[in-house]
C-alpha cells in the first residue's frame, strides 16, 4: 500500500512512504555560471628572468618585481634589468609608460636580435614621497609580436637620513678625464653617536672619501656628512650604472646606498656598432648609414679596408663637427657569403674605430 504526501515546506516535493518507498528525490540547485579563467601573464616578463637564458620554458610570471627597501629620503635608487630575446625574430621596446613622476629609465635604442641582450635601467625619486611607495613601469615590445611587460618596483622613504642630491650623475664624461661630485648625508634622528663609519669596497672605477661636516652636539643628535666620488681617468668606455655603499653605526639601517650613474664616452663611437645585409641581390646596390660621433668635435680622415663590394664614404664637412655620417654600400657581383672590417680615421689621439661588415648575396 502507497500513500502520498505534499510537503509544503519542500515546495511541492512529492515524498512516498509505504512499502518498497523509494528515496526522495530533490531537485538539485541551479548551475552556477563558469568563473572567467585569470588572464595569461604576458609572455614580454619571461625577457626580464634574471636565468631565463638558461631556462626558456619557465611559464612568465604576472609581474616582475624589485624591492629597493628602505633607504634615506631623496635617495635615487637605481636598477639594471638585463633583457633576453629569447624568442627566434627580433625585438625592440617600442613603448615605456610609468605609473608616477617618482619613475624615471634609460631608453633601450638597441634591437635585440634572437638570443641578444640589452641593459633596461629603472630608477625610483624617494625625494617625491615619504614611507612606503610601490609603481609600475609597462615595457611595450614588438613591433611584430607585440606584449607589454609589467615591472613592480617599490621602496620606502626613510626621513631621519637623507641624501642631497639623491645620487650622483656624472653625465656623459670623455674617456680619459677624471670626474668629481659630492652628495650630503644628513642624520636627522635623536640618536647622538650616529656615524658613517667606513666605505664598502667599490666595484666600479671610483674613489670614495667620507668626511664629517657638521654634529648636533651633546644635547641633541644629527649630523651631517660630505661623501665625494670620483671618476677615475681610467675607466673604460660605456655605461655607469653603480651603488656606493657607506656603513652607519645604526644596527637597523647599518648602510647607507647612495647610486652613481653616467656613462663613459670612447674618443669615437658608431651607431649601430656592426652592419648587415641579408639577402641583397646580386647587382643591385644596398645601402645603410652610420652614425660617427665623439665627445668635441673632429673630422673623419678616411676608411679602410674595402672590398669585396662593400665600401663607404662619408659626407665632408667645412668644419669639425661632433657628429659625421657615414654611408656604407655593399654592392655585390655574385651570390655569397662576405666579412669585412672597416677602419674608420679621425684626427681625435686614438681616434680610429673598427666597423665590422657582414653581407650576404643571393
Amino acid at each position: 500500500m502507497r500513500r502520498s504526501f505534499w510537503l509544503a515546506g519542500l515546495g511541492g516535493v512529492v515524498l512516498a512512504v509505504g512499502s518498497g518507498a523509494q528515496s526522495p528525490v530533490v531537485p538539485l540547485p541551479p548551475a552556477q555560471p563558469a568563473q572567467p579563467a585569470p588572464p595569461a601573464a604576458e609572455w614580454a616578463n619571461k625577457f626580464f628572468l634574471p636565468d631565463i637564458a638558461a631556462n626558456r620554458e619557465q611559464p612568465a610570471p604576472p609581474v616582475v618585481t624589485h624591492n629597493f627597501g628602505e633607504v634615506p629620503h631623496g635617495t635615487l635608487c637605481a636598477h639594471t634589468f638585463t633583457i633576453t630575446n629569447v624568442y627566434d625574430v627580433p625585438m625592440q621596446v617600442t613603448e615605456v609608460r610609468k605609473s608616477c613622476t617618482c619613475l624615471g629609465y634609460v631608453p633601450v635604442t638597441k634591437t635585440l636580435q634572437p638570443n641578444d641582450t640589452a641593459e633596461f635601467t629603472v630608477t625610483m625619486d624617494t625625494g617625491k614621497f615619504v614611507g612606503f611607495n610601490a609603481q609600475t613601469f609597462y615595457v611595450t615590445f614588438g613591433p611584430k609580436y607585440v606584449s607589454t611587460a609589467t615591472l613592480r618596483v617599490q621602496a620606502t622613504s626613510r626621513t631621519e637620513v637623507s641624501v642631497n642630491p639623491g645620487a650622483v650623475a656624472f653625465g656623459t664624461v670623455p674617456q680619459g678625464s677624471k670626474a668629481s661630485q659630492s652628495v650630503t648625508v644628513k642624520y636627522s634622528g635623536r640618536s647622538r653617536d650616529w656615524k658613517l663609519t667606513e666605505v664598502v669596497p667599490v666595484k666600479g672605477p671610483f674613489e670614495v672619501k667620507v668626511s664629517e661636516a657638521s654634529r648636533g652636539g651633546p644635547l641633541r643628535g644629527g649630523a651631517e656628512y660630505q661623501v665625494d666620488v670620483t671618476l677615475k681617468p681610467g675607466a673604460g668606455p660605456g655605461p655607469i650604472s653603480e651603488q656606493v655603499a657607506v656603513k652607519t653605526t645604526d644596527p637597523a639601517h647599518p648602510v647607507v646606498h647612495i647610486a652613481v650613474t653616467g656613462a663613459v664616452a670612447a674618443p669615437v663611437e658608431l651607431n649601430p656598432s656592426r652592419v648587415r645585409f641579408d639577402g641583397a641581390a646580386v647587382g643591385r646596390p644596398a645601402t645603410q648609414r652610420v652614425l660617427v660621433r665623439a665627445a668635441k668635435p673632429f673630422r673623419v680622415l678616411g676608411v679602410d679596408g674595402a672590398g669585396d663590394g662593400i665600401s663607404a664614404e662619408v659626407a665632408n664637412a667645412a668644419a669639425p663637427l661632433q657628429v659625421h655620417f657615414l654611408t656604407v654600400t655593399f654592392d655585390p657581383k655574385a651570390a655569397g657569403a662576405v666579412s669585412r672590417t672597416l677602419q674608420v680615421r679621425t684626427d681625435l689621439d686614438g681616434g680610429t674605430v673598427a666597423l665590422p661588415v657582414d653581407a650576404e648575396a643571393r
